[in-house]
């Protein structure tokens, strides 16, 4: 739990930093939750790596449309903020956190 703490810490800051500055590093961290939630053998998770792996995609192709990248974070950020309920304590807020920041850099757009 204390790996899956500390990479949402560090997606979290990165997101804080704006969509821009976090982009940099997005494809690294996309490939490392897909990884970590495609392991999973809760199917919430599995659609959310399965998305993310869409991102991830999308990105790295420099080749999307602003309307395709909302779409994206959009949904992201929606279901990762419903899959909250399932953690506890610390874990829970984190993740509502990293749920909002997507949806917030979704409306950003």
């Amino acid at each position: 739990m204390a790996s899956e703490n500390a990479h949402l810490d560090s997606t979290i800051k990165s997101l804080d930093q704006g969509l821009e500055k976090a982009k940099t590093g997005a494809t690294r961290s996309i490939n490392s939750w897909v990884d970590a939630l495609g392991d999973s053998e809760d199917e919430d998770l599995i659609q959310i790596a399965d998305e993310l792996e869409e991102l991830g995609d999308l990105l790295e192709e420099n080749d999307y449309t602003p309307a395709q990248l909302k779409k994206a974070l959009t949904s992201l950020g929606k279901k990762t903020t419903a899959v909250a309920s399932q953690a506890e304590g610390a874990t829970a807020e984190k993740i509502k956190t990293l749920g909002k920041q997507l949806t917030d850099a979704a409306k950003s757009l």
